[in-house]
C-alpha cells in the first residue's frame, strides 16, 4: 500500500534488497520467511524490544548521489508489494529516466506518491498505514478473525517468574494479547475480557487476574493510564454483553453510532477514539439524565450567565443530537439542559462592554434567554448548533392499530383517593409550595431550569405532593423518553391486553393484591387496573426484564402521584437507566450493588465489617432494601422522602442511607450472635423511622400502632449526606460496580458448578475436583466457540462434522445457554458437537486415532434424544469411559463405534483412497467421492429413529422395497424423488417426504459423502448396480418412463399389506441391519459394568471392511506400534471371520424376501427354501413382474433364486461377533495394558488451558 513518504536516514542494515532499479529498491525485512538464524533472531529481538514492528516488505526511493532515502510503500505480503512495484515499472521508471536533475526526480516522485496515497485512502476507515500493518500482524500472530478489531497496542513488559519479557500488548474488542520475541524464544498470551476477575493498576503496572486464578503483570512506560481505562471499559462491555445476551458473548461496536460532526483529526486509532466517545457519552447521559440513544458530539469551554446571582460561571458546553447542556467547573454549582427542539434562535452578542467576549444568546420557545460568553470557538459552536437543528426530528403521535379494548388512562390516584392530613401537615405542604414557587421564579421551571445546590436543598427538605410528578419526571429523565415515544404506551397496553396465557401476566396478577395494600387506592378496581396495565405494558416493552417482584411496589407509588402514562415512563427510567439490571433474571444489578455496599462498609465501617461478614447480614438486607428503594422496610410516608432524593442523586442515595442505618446500629450489631438477631435489630429500627412532615392517619393495625419511633427520615438523609456525601461520588460507585460486576458473574458460575457437581458426584469416573475442572473447561470452551461463531463463519474441520437436526424435544428445547439463562443451571453445561469434539480430542487418549473420527461417532452414539446436545451426565459417561481403566468396556465401545451406520461405507472407501497430492488429483478425488455417494438407499433417513414414536414401520417397508427397485432400474434416489414430485397420484411420495423429515437413527444428516452401509448384504445393492447406472446413463433414462408407470400401478394397488408385512419381518430378522439395536447401544455408556455380563447378542456383527478400520484404530491408539502378538491376534480374527461366512440368499431379487412364508425358513445350499413357499399373493406377483421388467430395461438377464444366491459376495458375508473380538483381543497383553492405563483428566484440562493461554495451535 502507498504511504505518506517518510525520510530514512539510517542505513538499511535490517533489510535485504529483493529488486533494484535506478531510483527504487524493493526490500524485505531480514528474517521474514526465513529459518531462524542468528541474524534473524537479532532483528526479531530488536523489533520486539524497541517496538518497531515494521511491515515485512517496503519500497524505498533514493537517488545515487543522495544519502537520504524515502519509504513510499509497504506490504504485508509479497504479492501486495509486487503490485506497487509493477505500477512503478509501468508509470514512473521511463518518466524518471528522462529527467536530468535528481532533485527534480525526488520532488516529482514524492508528489506522485502523495497523490496516490490520498487517492487510495479516500474510502478507507481513516487508519494510518502503520496501524493497518499492526492489525494484520495482530491477526496473524494470534489467529484472530477479520471481525475481531484491534483497538490499540502498547509497548509493555510482561513479568513472569521474575523474568521480564519486553514485547507488545494488544488490546482488541474482546481480548488482551501479549507477544514477545527474545533471541528465538516466543511468548504469546491471550486473555478474553469476559474471563477477567480482577483488574488493578499500581503506578505503571497493570495487574490482571482471570477466573482460573491466572495472574498477569504488564508494565507500561507510556500510556499506562490509558491502557488501564481501556481494559476496564472493554471488560465492562464484555460482562454487560453476557448479562444482556448470553447467547452472543462477543462485544461489537458500530462506529457510525459515535461519529461526531466535524471531528478533529487525530493520530489515535479510529476505534480507540470511538470507544473514548462511548465512555464520555455514557458519563454525559448519566449526569444529565438523558436517553440512552444520546451520543456526545463535543464540548466547548464557555461561561454561562446566571441571572439569580448576576454573574458568569465557568464550565463547558456539551452538544448531542437532541440536547444542549452546560456544566460548571465547580461541582454542582450550576447545570442546564436545553432540548434542541425548544431552541428558537441562536444569536451573536457583540454590543455592550463585553462585545469582545465572544458571546451568544440562545432563546427557547418559552422566550427564556440563556447567555454564554468566553466561548473558545464561537463560530464552530454556532455552526454545530445550526447543523444539529437542521437534523432535529420531532416525533409525532402516529396512527396505531386499534384494538377492541375499552379503557382510559388513570390520573394520579392521590387526586381520587385523597388522604385526610392534619392542619399542621397541610400548612407545611403550603409552605414548601411557596418556597418551590419562589425557586421557579429565580431559577426557571421545567427541563431548562438552572440546576443548582438550591434545588438539592429543596429536594432534601421534601417535595410537595402537587409537584412530585413534575420534579420526578424531570430529574429521572423519564420526560425525555415520553416525548420521544408519543402514543407508545397506549399501543403497548392494548397489545398486552390481547396476550393470553402469559407467564409474566400470571405473576403480575398474583402480586397485585400485595402492592401497597394499606393504601385505599389499591383496594379499588381503579388502582389495581392501572397498576396491571402499567406492569403488563412494560413487560411487553422489555421482554428481557418482563416482570420482577418489587416492580409492583415502586409502580404503585408512582401511580399515587403520577398519571398512568407518566408512571409507566418512570418505571422504564428506573429499570433501564437509574437501576440497570436490577430487575432482570437473578436480579444481577442488585447483587452487584450488594457487593458494592459490602466494600463500602469495609471502607467506612471497618470495625463492623468483619462481624457482619461472619453473620452474612449484608447479603440478607441489601436485596430487599435496594429493589424497592427501602419501600418494603420503611414506612410508605418516610420512603417517599428517600425516593425524592433518589431521582436526583441516583443510586448514590441508596448507599448513603444504608451506610447511615448500619452505622447508627453499630453497637447493637456488634453484640448480635447470629444473623436472625441482627436482622431483628435492623427491622425494628427501620420500622421506627417516621416522617413528621407527612403523617398519614393512624393505622388500625395494632402491630403498626405499637411501633416505637427511632429517627426522622429528614435526619437520616441529612446525616447520610453529611458523612458520606463527599466521599461517595458517582465515579467511585461506577468503579466499584465494574469490579463487583466481574465478581458477581464469577460467583454465579461458582454456585452453578457446586450445584451440578453435587448432582453428579456419585458418577463412577470423576471425583469432585475433576468435575469442577470439567465444568470450568466446558464454560471456557463454550465462550470461545460462541465468540468464534459470532465473528466468523464456520470453517471446515479435518473431520466430518455431523449436521444435527435441531428438533424440539418434548421436555425441553435445546438452546445452548452459556450462563444458564431461563433454562437453569444444568443446561448451562450442555455441549454441542463442536465443544464435545474439542474436549474429546484434547482430553482423551483416543485422539491418536486419525483414520476414524471417533469423537464424531461417540457424540452421535451418546446423543440418544437427538437434541444435538449432550448434558453433563452424558458427557461424563462418554469421556469417563474412554479415560478410565475399564479395558473390556472400552474395547466394546470401540467395537460399537465402528459399526454401521456409525461408520459408513463411504467413509471406508475414503479411508482406502490415497490423499491427493495435486490440485487436479484433489478435484478427481472429490468427483470420485460424489460417485460413491449417489446411493440414496444408504441414507440415514432410511433408518427409523429409536425414540420417534410417530414412526410407522410401513413407511420403512415401502421405502426399502421401492429403493431396491431403484437400484435394479439404475435410477438414483434423487432421480426417483424428482419423478415422485412430478407424479400427483403417487402415494409413495407422501410417505417418502414424511419419512425424510424425520430424524435418523443417530439424528444425523450425513453429507452426501457419508451415506452409511446398512450391515450385511441384505439391504445393499450389488456392487455393480451403481457402477452400471453410472456407465449406462442412457439405459437408466430409458427405464425411467417404465419405472414411473409401474410405480404408479404399485401405489394404486390396494392389497400391498402382505409386502409391507414381509419386508418388516425381513427387517426384524436381520441382525446386521437392526437399527433399533444400534439405537440401544448407548447402554454401554450408561451401565458399562452391566454390559460386561455377556449380553452381546444384541450387538450386530462386524463386516470385514469395518473390522480392518477397527484394527487400524487400535494400532493408532497404541501409538502406531504393532508387535508380533497383535499381528497374530489380527490373523486369528481374520480366520474367525472366514469361518463365519454363510451362503445366504442374495437380496438382489425381491422374490428372495420370502414374502409368503413366516420368515423362519432357511434356504438350502443352493439357495432354495427348505419348506414349500406359500402361493404368492397378487402383490408379490406384481413385484416379480415389475422386477423382471426392470431387468430387461436395464439389460440384465433374468436369474433364478439359486443363481442369485450363488452370486453373493463372500467379502460382504465375512463377519465377526463382539464375543469373538473381545475374547481374542483380551489375550494380547499390549492392548490390555494400553487400554487399562487411566488418564488423569485434571492434567489434560490444565494442558488445554495452557494451550489456550499461549495461543498454541491444536492438531485437529
Amino acid at each position: 500500500m502507498w504511504i505518506e513518504p517518510k525520510e530514512l536516514l539510517l542505513p538499511s542494515t535490517f533489510w535485504i534488497a529483493e529488486m533494484y532499479s535506478r531510483y527504487f529498491v524493493l526490500q524485505k525485512r531480514r528474517g521474514h520467511g526465513e529459518s531462524r538464524g542468528f541474524g534473524s533472531m537479532l532483528v526479531g529481538t530488536y523489533d520486539s524490544v524497541w517496538n518497531t514492528k515494521p511491515a515485512p516488505y517496503r519500497i524505498v526511493h533514493r537517488t545515487p548521489s543522495s544519502e537520504v532515502s524515502y519509504e513510499i510503500a509497504i506490504g504485508i505480503t509479497q504479492d501486495e508489494i509486487a503490485k506497487d512495484w509493477e505500477w512503478l515499472q509501468a508509470n514512473l521508471f521511463n518518466v524518471l529516466n528522462e529527467m536530468e536533475n535528481e532533485d527534480e526526480v525526488t520532488n516529482f516522485t514524492i508528489c506522485k506518491i502523495k497523490s496516490l496515497y490520498t487517492q487510495n485512502n479516500q474510502d478507507e476507515t481513516g487508519e494510518t498505514a502503520d496501524f493497518k500493518v499492526m492489525t494484520s500482524q495482530f491477526r496473524q500472530t494470534f489467529k484472530m478473525p477479520e471481525e475481531e478489531r484491534l483497538v490499540n497496542s502498547y509497548s509493555a513488559t510482561y513479568v513472569k517468574n521474575k523474568i521480564p519479557r519486553q514485547g507488545q500488548l494488544y488490546i482488541s474488542l474482546n481480548h488482551v494479547c501479549f507477544y514477545s520475541y527474545m533471541l528465538g524464544h516466543e511468548v504469546k498470551r491471550i486473555i478474553r475480557f469476559a474471563e477477567l476477575e480482577d483488574i488493578s493498576r499500581n503506578a505503571n503496572t497493570i495487574y490482571l487476574k482471570t477466573t482460573n486464578n491466572m495472574t498477569y503483570n504488564f508494565t507500561l512506560i507510556f500510556n499506562a493510564g490509558e491502557a488501564h481505562l481501556l481494559i476496564e471499559q472493554l471488560n465492562k462491555m464484555a460482562i454487560q454483553q453476557l448479562i444482556q445476551d448470553p447467547e452472543s458473548p462477543v462485544v461489537d461496536h458500530d462506529p457510525s453510532n459515535f461519529a461526531r460532526l466535524g471531528a478533529k483529526s487525530s493520530k489515535k486509532p479510529v476505534l480507540l477514539r470511538d470507544l473514548t466517545a462511548r465512555q464520555k457519552s455514557e458519563e454525559f447521559r448519566i449526569y444529565f439524565r438523558l436517553p440512552q440513544t444520546e451520543i456526545i458530539d463535543g464540548k466547548i469551554k464557555a461561561n454561562i450567565w446566571t441571572p439569580y446571582s448576576k454573574r458568569f460561571n465557568a464550565g463547558y458546553i456539551y452538544l448531542s443530537p437532541n440536547f444542549f447542556c452546560f456544566r460548571s467547573d465547580v461541582k454542582d454549582l450550576v447545570s442546564v439542559v436545553i432540548p434542541m427542539k425548544t431552541i428558537k434562535s441562536v444569536e451573536k452578542k457583540d454590543d455592550g462592554q463585553q462585545r469582545f467576549d465572544n458571546q451568544i444568546v440562545i432563546i427557547t420557545s418559552e422566550n427564556v434567554p440563556f447567555m454564554f460568553a468566553q466561548i473558545v470557538d464561537r463560530e464552530v459552536l454556532i455552526s454545530k448548533i445550526t447543523d444539529l437543528l437542521s437534523r432535529i426530528h420531532v416525533p409525532v403521535s402516529r396512527e396505531r392499530a386499534k384494538y377492541d379494548i375499552s379503557w382510559s388512562k388513570q390520573t394520579a390516584l392521590m387526586n381520587t383517593f385523597k388522604t385526610q392530613f392534619s392542619s399542621d401537615i397541610i400548612r407545611n405542604q403550603e409552605e414548601k409550595m411557596v418556597r418551590w414557587e419562589a425557586h421557579f421564579r429565580d431559577f426557571g421551571r421545567g427541563i431548562g431550569m438552572f440546576r443548582t445546590t438550591d434545588v438539592i436543598n429543596l429536594i432534601v427538605e421534601g417535595i410537595p405532593d402537587q409537584l412530585r410528578q413534575e420534579i420526578w419526571l424531570i430529574f429521572s429523565g423519564a420526560i425525555h423518553d415520553k416525548e420521544m415515544n408519543p402514543g407508545l404506551y397506549e399501543d403497548l397496553v392494548e397489545k398486552a391486553a390481547c396476550i393470553k396465557d402469559c407467564f409474566a401476566h400470571d405473576e403480575i396478577d398474583r402480586d397485585l393484591p400485595r402492592s401497597l395494600p394499606e393504601h385505599p387506592a389499591f383496594q379499588s378496581t381503579d388502582g389495581i387496573g392501572a397498576l396491571r396495565r402499567v406492569l403488563q405494558a412494560y413487560a411487553l416493552r422489555n421482554p428481557q426484564v418482563g416482570y420482577c417482584q418489587a416492580m409492583n411496589i415502586v409502580s404503585s407509588v408512582f401511580l399515587l402521584f403520577c398519571d398512568e402514562e407518566n408512571a409507566f415512563w418512570m418505571l422504564a427510567s428506573l429499570c433501564e437507566n437509574l437501576l440497570p439490571d436490577y430487575y432482570k433474571d437473578k436480579v444481577v444489578g442488585a447483587q452487584i450493588d450488594q457487593g458494592v455496599l459490602n466494600e463500602l462498609v469495609e471502607t467506612h465501617l471497618a470495625d463492623l465489617h468483619e462481624h457482619l461478614e461472619q453473620l452474612g447480614v449484608i447479603k440478607m438486607i441489601s436485596i430487599s432494601w435496594f429493589l424497592t428503594i427501602f419501600m418494603s422496610v420503611i414506612s410508605y410516608e418516610s420512603s417517599l422522602h428517600i425516593l425524592d432524593c433518589f431521582f436526583y442523586e441516583g443510586a448514590k442515595i441508596i448507599f448513603m442511607v444504608a451506610l447511615q442505618i448500619i452505622e447508627w446500629n453499630r453497637d447493637k450489631l456488634l453484640k448480635c450472635q447470629d444473623d436472625g438477631e441482627a436482622m431483628l435489630v435492623l427491622q425494628n429500627y427501620l420500622e421506627g423511622i417516621y416522617n413528621p412532615d407527612y403523617q398519614v392517619p393512624p393505622s388500625t393495625d395494632k402491630r403498626k400502632m405499637e411501633r416505637s419511633q427511632t429517627q426522622t427520615v429528614q435526619t437520616l438523609i441529612h446525616e447520610a449526606y453529611t458523612k458520606f456525601g463527599e466521599e461517595l461520588t458517582q465515579q467511585r460507585i461506577e468503579e466499584l460496580r465494574n469490579k463487583h460486576r466481574r465478581l458477581t458473574m464469577r460467583q454465579f458460575d461458582i454456585d452453578n458448578e457446586k450445584t451440578v457437581v453435587k448432582a453428579y458426584l456419585q458418577n463412577p469416573y470423576f471425583d469432585r475436583n475433576e468435575l469442577h475442572m470439567l465444568l470450568t473447561i466446558i464454560r471456557e470452551e463454550k465462550h470461545a466457540l460462541k465468540s468464534m461463531q459470532q465473528q466468523q463463519k464456520a470453517q471446515c474441520s479435518l473431520s466430518e462434522t455431523p449436521q444435527l437436526l435441531h428438533h424440539q424435544s418434548p421436555t425441553r428445547v435445546p438452546n445452548d445457554p452459556v450462563l444458564g439463562g431461563s433454562n437453569g443451571r444444568y443446561e448451562a453445561y450442555w455441549v454441542n458437537y463442536e465443544v464435545f469434539h474439542t474436549l474429546f480430542t484434547e482430553l482423551t487418549p483416543w485422539r491418536k486415532c486419525v483414520s476414524v473420527d471417533l469423537g464424531e461417532k461417540l457424540f452421535r452414539l451418546t446423543d440418544k434424544k437427538g437434541t444435538g446436545y449432550l448434558d453433563f451426565g452424558q458427557l461424563i459417561n462418554a469421556l469417563g469411559l474412554v479415560c478410565s481403566s475399564k479395558s473390556m468396556e472400552k474395547l466394546k465401545l470401540l467395537y460399537v463405534l465402528h459399526l454401521p451406520p456409525l461408520l459408513s461405507k463411504a467413509e471406508i472407501e475414503r479411508s482406502r483412497r490415497p490423499r491427493p497430492r495435486t490440485k487436479d488429483d484433489a478435484e478427481e478425488a472429490f468427483e470420485a467421492e460424489d460417485f460413491f455417494d449417489d446411493d440414496a438407499s444408504e441414507s440415514m433417513e432410511a433408518l427409523p429413529s429409536p425414540s420417534d414414536h410417530q414412526f410407522d414401520a410401513d413407511d420403512y417397508a415401502l421405502i426399502s422395497a421401492t429403493q431396491h427397485l431403484h437400484n435394479l432400474a439404475g435410477i438414483s434416489g434423487n432421480t426417483f424423488m424428482d419423478l415422485s414430485r412430478n407424479t400427483p397420484n403417487l402415494s409413495l411420495n407422501s410417505n417418502t417426504s414424511s419419512l425424510a423429515q424425520r430424524n435418523s437413527t443417530f439424528y444425523v444428516d450425513l453429507p452426501a459423502a457419508a451415506l452409511p452401509d446398512l450391515g450385511a448384504a441384505r439391504m445393499t445393492p450389488p456392487p455393480g448396480a451403481t457402477a452400471g447406472a453410472a456407465s449406462a446413463s442412457a439405459a437408466a433414462a430409458a427405464a425411467a418412463d417404465k419405472m414411473l408407470l409401474n410405480v404408479e400401478t404399485i401405489s394404486n394397488f390396494s392389497q400391498i399389506s402382505d409386502l409391507v408385512a414381509a419386508t418388516r419381518l425381513e427387517r426384524a430378522d436381520s441382525n446386521a441391519t437392526d437399527s433399533r439395536s444400534l439405537g440401544s447401544l448407548g447402554y454401554l455408556l450408561d451401565q458399562p459394568d452391566e454390559g460386561a455380563s455377556g449380553s452381546h447378542q444384541t450387538i450386530p456383527h462386524l463386516r470385514k471392511e469395518n473390522f480392518q478400520l477397527l484394527w487400524r484404530s487400535i494400532i493408532e491408539i497404541m501409538g502406531c506400534v504393532q508387535d508380533e502378538e497383535m499381528r497374530m491376534a489380527y490373523e486369528n480374527l481374520l480366520e474367525l471371520g472366514n469361518s463365519n461366512i454363510k451362503k445366504e440368499p442374495s437380496l438382489e431379487s425381491f422374490t428372495q424376501l420370502n414374502l409368503g412364508g413366516s420368515g423362519d425358513e432357511q434356504p438350502d445350499s443352493n439357495g432354495n427354501p427348505t419348506t414349500p413357499a406359500a402361493e404368492h399373493s397378487s402383490t408379490t406377483r406384481l413385484f416379480v413382474a415389475l422386477e423382471e421388467e426392470l431387468r430387461q430395461a436395464s439389460g440384465k438377464p433374468s436369474s433364478s433364486r439359486g443363481s442369485s444366491s450363488s452370486s453373493t459376495n463372500t467379502s460382504e458375508a465375512w463377519h465377526i461377533s463382539i464375543n469373538q473380538f473381545i475374547a481374542t483381543v483380551l489375550t494380547v497383553n499390549t492392548i490390555v495394558q494400553g487400554f487399562q492405563t487411566p488418564i488423569q483428566i485434571t492434567e489434560q484440562v490444565e494442558q488445554l488451558q495452557k494451550k489456550r493461554r499461549k495461543c498454541l495451535s491444536t492438531n485437529y
